[in-house]
């Protein structure tokens, strides 16, 4: 499994939205990535509710909140409309992604899940594409915090604060 750190380069990873748009991490903007694990799991609808009430407060503190699983698009819009998130969504995280992020698997197994899904995780990537945060949980309830993430990322930010616990 590859090790990502704070202070590196963000894996070049391709994710497609559910609008059809590329997205690329850096690029002149701050981006925190958060992975959900899918349709299958009741805390991730709860967490897709919650992250659309502090969706307007991310974009007001200038970042942008994008969503991913590994769930299919046919999975996906289904549980954007019963939680009413509206933001950028990637759907279809492929296996190779999730290792090429150092995020836990599951496999599908008994749990209504289609396929592998990963593990909640969160990163924050900064307007150069250098990775500045990593949190990966390797069970549903250790989700990211995400009203603690944009309160320490504005803060970072804000004052320059350079990533923690990069290279060893």
């Amino acid at each position: 499994m590859p090790s990502i750190e704070p202070g590196g380069a963000f894996p070049p990873i391709s994710l497609t939205l559910l609008t059809g748009e590329d997205m690329t991490f850096g690029a002149g903007h701050w981006h925190l990535l958060v992975i959900y694990r899918g349709a299958h799991c009741p805390m991730c609808k709860a967490y897709l509710t919650a992250a659309e009430a502090l969706r307007p407060r991310f974009a007001a503190a200038g970042f942008n909140l994008v969503l991913a699983s590994a769930d299919s698009a046919e999975r996906t819009r289904p549980l954007l409309s019963e939680t009413g998130y509206n933001g950028p969504v990637a759907a279809g995280l492929s296996v190779d992604q999730m290792r090429e992020l150092g995020v836990h698997m599951t496999p599908a197994g008994d749990t209504g899940a289609a396929g592998p899904f990963a593990e909640p995780a969160a990163f924050a990537v900064d307007a150069e594409g250098r990775l500045h945060l990593v949190q990966i949980g390797n069970a549903p309830y250790a989700r990211p915090d995400l009203e603690a993430l944009l309160a320490g990322l504005t803060y970072d930010r804000d004052n320059a604060i350079q990533p923690r616990g990069g290279a060893r």
